[in-house]
């Protein structure tokens, strides 16, 4: 069975939108990088969808995305539940962290939690306010987003419509128009250092 050429002309755009992007975001210095994510995570905190959650599902930032640690703090100190992913295989779960303290090195160098770290359990969903920080290489003004290419978040979130989809980015990766397939998830809310 070959490749549908719409689908694969739409490949090939997030391919290109993809490089783009991050080429411009590897222009950011370490000064400019702290300052944008410090005024993205001061929004978000005040953000009553964020003050609302009690289940916080976060990603660990890496390769110069927006710094996610000023945020995992505020949620421990408001006594918030705090979860991050794990990679195994083609799957990505959620596991609770308490600390810094319980992540590790893991897949491609991004901070994982450790072994010993419990799993989010699907029960807990029912009673709880879930909020998701999502990460991405590129997003558009109706949600639409490019990660790096592997969907963990996007078979992840696939039909869980009770938990709010947030991401951070730096205004530059902000791009007119993603292609969008069918498989692809929808965030709720973008944060930049300008807008959301």
């Amino acid at each position: 069975m070959g490749v549908s050429p719409i689908w694969a002309k739409s490949m090939d755009r997030k391919k290109e939108i993809r490089n783009q992007v991050l080429a411009v975001r590897e222009t950011l210095s370490e000064e400019e990088r702290s300052q944008k994510s410090r005024m993205i995570i001061e929004k978000a905190l005040r953000h009553p969808i964020y003050q609302k959650a009690d289940i916080l599902l976060a990603y660990m930032d890496f390769r110069g995305e927006v710094m996610t640690k000023a945020l995992l703090e505020d949620a421990w100190r408001l006594g918030k539940e705090v979860y991050a992913p794990r990679v195994k295989k083609r799957q990505m779960e959620f596991y609770r962290i308490d600390s810094m303290a319980d992540l590790a090195e893991g897949r491609w160098g991004i901070k994982e939690p450790c072994e010993r770290c419990a799993p989010l359990k699907e029960s807990r969903k029912e009673n709880s306010h879930i909020l998701a920080v999502v990460p991405g290489v590129a997003f558009d003004k109706r949600g639409n987003r490019i990660g790096y290419g592997g969907g963990y978040y996007d078979r992840y979130f696939t039909g869980r419509p009770d938990i709010y989809l947030l991401a951070f980015s730096y205004a530059l990766q902000i791009v007119p128009e993603i292609p969008a397939e069918e498989t692809d998830v929808t965030i709720d809310l973008v944060i930049t250092e300008s807008e959301g």
